[in-house]
């Protein structure tokens, strides 16, 4: 049981101005570590204003075939005036000058890789033959490139006049790569059965994991061979359920391996899984990005435990004794934090009640500063 900040925004908007300098660069090799190894002389060598091209493609060219590179970049070109209005300006000022050029380019898609002055990636997705385009978005913290809103058709912009088309970005999208880069998590079972103990029949599933770009294999083994050392019927039958919740940042698990044995206690097993990563994290970290910290964690903590006492229906003198003893434990080395289903932190925390005579691992909620289990 036991990120850093998404600096990227999505250039391009309506209202977005970009300080750009016209320099087309061959991009190959620019990968998924964002850092694109373009020497000053690779950037004199590459520099073609086209505000100084004698001959535009779209003069040389057919246009009702497929997209040759040279149409391409003319047309994502065009795209940017019609998106920033003012770039001319802004490239005869070459202040922190932006960058495009090719990345890739293939039978059926040519790539543009994008560069802000602020350092944001985008790739553009252009289909060599419809020129419908969408665009992925670098994200530093899961360093891979995430699908955003923005679409557009970059034939519409190759007459120098364009014209938005039901492709085109909407200024009202306002896609912004933190929501781009929003991996996708889901919660299921990697096993449901059902358990027979002691007669009866009880549920017995366990839980897996899977967030889009991230390896989860390991959690998961983790999960099954921990909870499937319980078997299906026998002395060693248990059933198992779960319940999780899922943010930006944490993915919590809380299990519940029950028995239908009165003399046997309920057991519960915590996962705190970090979105970013795929796999388990620390308490500390687990309250970290449940959106708390340590301090506060503990606080709630101990004011659960002056309210909890020594349990419903312990005469007064003994619920001082065990509250005494709990207020003592406030610890990791005695508690483990999770998030609730319904968002609230949570902990099982190993507490005496009855005055002490009794102990084992109870279920709280720090939010509410209530028993649950």
């Amino acid at each position: 049981m036991k990120r850093s900040e998404i600096a990227l925004v999505a250039v391009l908007g309506a209202t977005i101005v970009c300080a750009c300098s016209v320099i087309w660069v061959n991009l190959k090799g620019w990968g998924l570590s964002g850092k694109p190894a373009v020497t000053s002389e690779t950037t004199t060598a590459m520099v073609q204003s086209s505000a100084t091209a004698s001959t535009s493609a779209t003069e040389t060219e057919d246009l009702s075939g497929p997209l040759t590179d040279e149409l391409a970049l003319e047309g994502f070109e065009n795209y940017l005036h019609f998106k920033i209005k003012n770039l001319d300006e802004i490239i005869d000022e070459r202040k922190k000058p932006c960058t495009w050029g090719i990345a890739s380019s293939d039978k059926n898609e040519i790539m543009i890789m994008f560069k802000s002055n602020t350092g944001s990636l985008l790739r553009y997705h252009i289909n060599r033959k419809t020129g419908k385009t969408y665009v992925t978005s670098y994200s530093v913290e899961y360093n891979n490139y995430f699908r955003t809103k923005e679409t557009l058709n970059i034939r519409d912009y190759l007459d120098r006049k364009p014209t938005p088309t039901p492709y085109a970005i909407k200024p009202s999208d306002n896609t912004t790569a933190e929501t781009a880069a929003k991996p996708k998590v889901k919660v299921s079972n990697a096993v449901s059965k059902t358990a027979v103990v002691g007669g009866a029949k009880l549920p017995y599933k366990i839980p897996k994991v899977t967030i889009t770009g991230k390896n989860t294999d390991a959690v998961n083994k983790k999960m099954k061979s921990q909870l499937g050392k319980y078997n299906l019927k026998g002395d060693n039958a248990r059933g198992i359920t779960y319940s999780y919740h899922v943010s930006d940042k944490l993915i919590s698990i809380l299990v519940h391996i029950s028995d239908n044995d009165s003399t046997t206690v309920d057991t519960y097993k915590v996962y705190n899984i970090a979105v970013s990563t795929g796999k388990t994290v620390g308490d500390s970290t687990a309250v970290k990005l449940a959106g708390s910290s340590t301090k506060k964690f503990y606080a709630k903590v101990k004011a659960t435990y002056k309210k909890f006492g020594g349990g419903s229906g312990a005469p007064s003198a003994f619920a001082k004794k065990a509250k005494k003893q709990n207020l003592k434990r406030v610890s990791y080395k005695y508690l483990v934090p999770y998030v609730s289903k319904n968002g609230h932190l949570c902990f099982i925390g190993y507490v005496s009640y009855y005055g002490g005579a009794e102990k084992g691992y109870r279920v709280f909620d720090a939010t509410s500063k209530k028993l649950l289990a």
